[in-house]
């Protein structure tokens, strides 16, 4: 059909329609009105040249022309005539009645595109790029003029799969794994079939889809169940679209399995052992695997590989001639048909061969060089082995060295040493066997040793050299030279002293090799030192150990008691004295300065640095001591040089006129008529002195006046007689409150220091001594006391007034010093955790011998018991009931029967309880966690509330019993009474003084007491208890002095009663 389109801009009333056949004459004309005709009874394959022409009115236009072939018709018998690989040969024949110019071939499958075949004149074809196992559609058309037939013939060919080829067996005992490369082309499926050689019937089949990775050049199938060490035969074949591939035989056997453990039967060092391997095997059982022989190798090709049946009965093989020190892999496999299994490994080093003379070839001080030949075989290094020269811990020192030789430095001089030598071969490093122990892989020789000792040396330095008593003009040392420094035989030790401020003043001394201490005597006190010791041996002397030392100055000594001041002249205000140089020795340094001091009543403190002047003592009726000048020194030239000792120093007292309100000392007159004692102080330092004993009494000349109002005092007496008589009992107590009035006055304006904390009084003296001090009333005693009073009163007691703490006291008045207190562990950080009322106290013993509390609280018997366990305490002393005269004084803190009870985490259980007459002793178990210990607790319970024990001596028994059963290195021991202040002191008091008095003939009660007022606030309360110095009779010790006969009876009892009156 043909179609065209008409020109607008004309007109035209039909058209012409003109064509011819291609190639003849055969040509037709036909005429309409329409755009489109339609020309029938073409010949098929034919080209026609077409020509269009627009007529209007009889005119015609120029033709267009257009040339078009009509179809042609399609080829005949299309058959496939060869299919060979990826050869495809067709055949087909020609059209009837059809023109065509040539053949097209045009084949695909159904993933791929269309592949063109063309320029086709005969009535075959040949496709020659055909893919194995791939199904194709194949057309056959004919062409004319570029047009084919619409009707191709078509034909389904299906490509045989290639072959399965180089087939490799991955196998092992029970699996096997078939891989091959990949076939080229297309494959369904594979195929396989196997069966074992000795079973034919045995038969098994598997059809494996390829649906693995393609990118994949190889194709692995696994088989399992198979049976170990067994031949099998297998069968591959390839499938694709229904076609088989040609099949692929293959022949392969299973692993046997190996299930032997080997061992290694060498013997270490013994002969022929380092030659020699020799191993033993268990046999695989023969039910688990096929097998033929046992197959043994060194893993080392110049060792020929062994065998042995599978049916040998000895298990044990040898292999001889190897390499001493060589690493050897000794593998066993089994084998089966000339497969072998998996192999059996053990790595395994023959011990290297020992070296051989082994000697020094150079010994020094502190180094030895040592030289050794080399073994045969292998090795890898030497190790050489010693011991340090630490005697207190000794440490093995080891050096690795390729070489056959070695120095050895850092040696002890003049010191043994025994040197031993291992060859080492091999190395844990670089292996791949994890479970290889490193005694398998590195293996060392037998053990080659030698014994040197290093030559001597100049000694070393004295590695302590330290004073251990100094005294002014003579200071002892201590020192001590290791012996890892002494390098040799030491001949002594030196010491040199030079003064450090005159380099030429030096001294030598020499000790003995065995001493270790050594005194320097005839030195300045006062001068700076250095000393240097030295250890002497035959090479020499040593390094040099240096001390400085400043001697020390201390007070002069105390002079003879019959040294005194000399009475020279005297007169109403004045006293001449006179004293010499040589008074005081120089011995603890040079005496720099002298001075006086005068004493109206030589009971007073006199001891102290800062004395009083004589303006601070003229408000007092009795004169205290006091200082009459500002130190000074007369035995000293106007050059500065001393005088002789024998040249004496007179001075007056009292010659200057003095204002009361001048600061500083001044030598006031002295009182007409007024007895005074004189002593002599002389001072090494401003701070250092002694003082002279006091000199005779002596008496001041009356003046006029004094005569008069004497006389008339003493018409006034006659006359007052009877009065004095009637009043003298209320006079008594006046006189004993106005002296107690005024002396607590003077009390008051002096400092703490003032007042002398030691008053011992000899046991031999003390019976005078206690008649003098009880005279009056006590009025002495009372005196005593009342010095007491503030002692210790100017101490902190900060953490008894927090107020987390404050519920925790008994009494408001009676707190802790804070230097002193016990401190608690604390606990969970709370505050006020570590506080519980209790004071360190000094004992004969220790300076922290007692623990003194108060009587527990209800709310405080927790914190009673954690002091005991943490202070570790092993006694408790109490010295009050719990109840007197219907007032609770102490808690019920501890259990009465045996039953067990808690106090927070601590438990008390009684164990034994034992009653006397005036006092109880009971045993507890106290247990924390898992610690147990004992403790023994003290009752006294006849101490009456504010009295005295009744007989006294019952208290004397308790302290003794108590010390029968405590040690004294069993400390610290609680004490308790009520406050922790009167009866407790008593008691620490009486235990200190029945210790003393059996090693000395002095007791000193004022003492003690002062030292515990130091620690605790109050302690020994009343005047009474202080008033009592104790007769060593009368404590029941047996002492010297004690007053016979009633006497003594009365003063026991009196002494005791005093003693003890104390409230708690």
């Amino acid at each position: 059909m043909l179609s065209w389109r008409s020109d607008v801009n004309s007109r035209q009333d039909r058209y012409e329609v003109h064509y011819q056949r291609n190639g003849t004459r055969e040509e037709r004309t036909m005429a309409t009105n329409e755009t489109s005709l339609t020309i029938h009874y073409l010949h098929p394959g034919s080209g026609y040249e077409v020509k269009v022409h627009a007529i209007s009115h009889g005119v015609r236009s120029e033709p267009h022309s257009y040339f078009q072939a009509v179809f042609p018709k399609p080829p005949q018998n299309l058959t496939l005539q060869t299919v060979h690989t990826n050869l495809v040969v067709l055949h087909w024949q020609a059209p009837e009645g059809s023109d065509f110019s040539e053949y097209v071939v045009r084949y695909r499958t159904d993933a791929s595109p269309w592949q063109r075949i063309s320029g086709l004149h005969e009535n075959e074809a040949r496709i020659k790029d055909m893919h194995y196992g791939e199904r194709y559609l194949v057309q056959v058309n004919t062409v004319s003029f570029g047009v084919e037939s619409p009707h191709p013939l078509e034909l389904n060919v299906t490509m045989p799969p290639q072959p399965v080829s180089n087939v490799v067996p991955l196998v092992d005992s029970r699996n096997l794994t078939l891989e091959w490369p990949r076939p080229d082309g297309h494959v369904d499926f594979y195929t396989l079939k196997w069966w074992p050689t000795d079973e034919e019937d045995r038969v098994e089949f598997k059809n494996v889809t390829q649906l693995e990775d393609l990118s994949s050049p190889s194709v692995r199938i696994p088989i399992e169940d198979l049976s170990p060490g067994r031949q099998y035969r297998f069968e591959v074949q390839a499938s694709s679209n229904g076609i088989r591939s040609g099949t692929t035989h293959l022949s392969t056997r299973t692993m046997p399995l190996i299930q032997s453990d080997v061992f290694i039967a060498n013997a270490g060092h013994e002969q022929g052992q380092d030659e020699t391997i020799t191993l033993s095997y268990t046999p695989t059982p023969a039910d688990s695997t096929r097998f033929d022989i046992y197959r043994f190798s060194m893993g080392d090709p110049t060792i020929k590989d062994k065998e042995k049946l599978a049916n040998d009965t000895e298990r044990k093989l040898s292999f001889s001639g190897l390499t001493p020190g060589k690493l050897y892999n000794v593998t066993v496999w089994t084998v089966s048909g000339g497969v072998a299994s998996l192999p059996v490994q053990r790595l395994y080093r023959l011990h290297p061969l020992p070296i051989s003379d082994l000697k020094a070839i150079q010994v020094a001080a502190r180094e030895i060089t040592l030289h050794w030949t080399a073994p045969a075989g292998e090795y890898t290094d030497f190790e050489l082995q010693y011991l340090s020269a630490d005697e207190e811990a000794p440490q093995l020192l080891q050096n690795v060295t390729k070489n056959t030789e070695i120095t050895l430095q850092g040696l002890r001089p003049y010191h043994n040493y025994t040197f031993t030598v291992v060859v080492r071969s091999g190395s844990i490093q670089g292996t791949d066997f994890a479970d290889v122990s490193v005694s398998t892989l590195m293996r060392s020789s037998a053990p080659i040793s030698a014994s040197y000792q290093t030559l001597t040396a100049p000694p070393g330095k004295v590695d302590y050299f330290q004073p251990s008593d100094v005294q002014p003009g003579e200071v002892t040392f201590e020192w001590s030279l290791e012996p890892a420094e002494q390098h040799g035989p030491i001949d002594y030790f030196r010491i040199t002293c030079q003064n450090a401020d005159d380099a030429a003043d030096v001294s030598s001394y020499e000790f003995p090799v065995n001493a270790t201490q050594g005194k320097i005597d005839g030195l300045v006190p006062g001068n700076h030192y250095i000393f240097r010791i030295q250890a002497k041996s035959a090479l020499g002397y040593g390094a040099e150990r240096e001390h400085i030392q400043t001697m020390p100055i201390l007070a002069p000594p105390v002079p003879e008691p019959s040294v005194t001041p000399l009475e020279v002249s005297r007169t109403s205000s004045t006293i001449e004295i006179s004293f010499r140089q040589g008074y005081f020795s120089n011995a603890h340094g040079m005496v720099r300065s002298y001075t006086i001091i005068i004493a109206e009543d030589v009971g007073k403190n006199a001891s102290g640095l800062e004395m009083p002047s004589w303006q601070d003592v003229q408000a007092y009726t009795v004169w205290l001591p006091y200082q009459a000048i500002e130190p000074y020194n007369p035995f000293l030239t106007s050059n500065g040089s001393r005088k002789s000792s024998l040249e004496a120093e007179h001075f007056t007292i009292g010659t200057a006129n003095c204002d009361k309100h001048q600061a500083g000392y001044c030598n006031g007159p002295l009182r007409a008529g007024t007895t005074y004692r004189i002593k002599i102080r002389a001072f090494t330092d401003e701070d250092k002195f002694t003082d002279t004993v006091y000199s005779s009494p002596i008496t001041t000349e009356r003046s006029d006046t004094v005569i008069v109002a004497a006389t008339v005092s003493a018409v006034l007496l006659v006359a007052m007689v009877l009065v004095v008589v009637y009043c003298q009992h209320r006079c008594q107590l006046i006189r004993r409150a106005s002296k107690l009035a005024r002396m607590q006055d003077e009390l008051a304006a002096l400092p703490e220091g003032y007042i002398t904390p030691n008053r011992p009084v000899h046991v031999k003296d003390f019976s005078e001594h206690y008649r003098i001090m009880s005279a009056d009333s006590d009025f002495r005693f009372s005196e005593e006391f009342e010095e007491l009073k503030h002692v210790g009163r100017d101490q902190a007691c900060s953490f008894a007034n927090l107020p987390c703490n404050r519920p925790k006291n008994r009494f408001t008045n009676i707190l802790p010093y804070d230097h002193s207190r016990f401190k608690l562990q604390p606990v969970d950080d709370d505050d006020g955790s570590d506080y519980i009322n209790a004071n360190y106290m000094p004992g004969h013993n220790s300076p922290r011998e007692f623990i003194v509390t108060q009587g527990p609280l209800h709310s405080t018997r927790e914190e009673f018991w954690r002091m005991c366990w943490e202070s570790n305490s092993r006694a408790i002393v109490m010295l009050t009931r719990c109840f007197e005269k219907g007032r609770e004084k102490c808690d019920q803190y501890w259990p009465v029967d045996r039953v067990a009870m808690f106090y927070g985490d601590i438990k008390v259980q009684l164990i034994i309880d034992t009653h006397y007459h005036d006092w109880s002793i009971s045993e507890f178990m106290v247990s924390r966690n898992c610690e147990s210990r004992i403790m023994r607790h003290f009752h006294f319970t006849t101490w009456p509330d504010f009295g005295v024990p009744e007989p006294p001596q019952s208290l004397v028994r308790f302290v003794r019993a108590f010390r029968d059963v405590i040690g004294t290195d069993m400390r610290p021991i609680i004490v308790h009474c009520s406050a922790g202040v009167g009866r407790s002191g008593t008691f620490i008091a009486l235990d200190r003084i029945l210790q003393h008095i059996h090693k000395s003939d002095y007791v000193d009660i004022f003492g003690i007491v002062f030292a515990m007022r130091k620690e605790r606030v109050f302690m020994v309360q009343t005047e009474t208890a202080v008033c009592v110095h104790p007769s060593v009779s009368a404590g029941g010790a047996g002492g010297q002095g004690a007053p016979a006969g009633r006497f003594a009876r009365a003063a026991r009892q009196r002494w005791l009663r005093s003693f003890i009156n104390i409230t708690c």
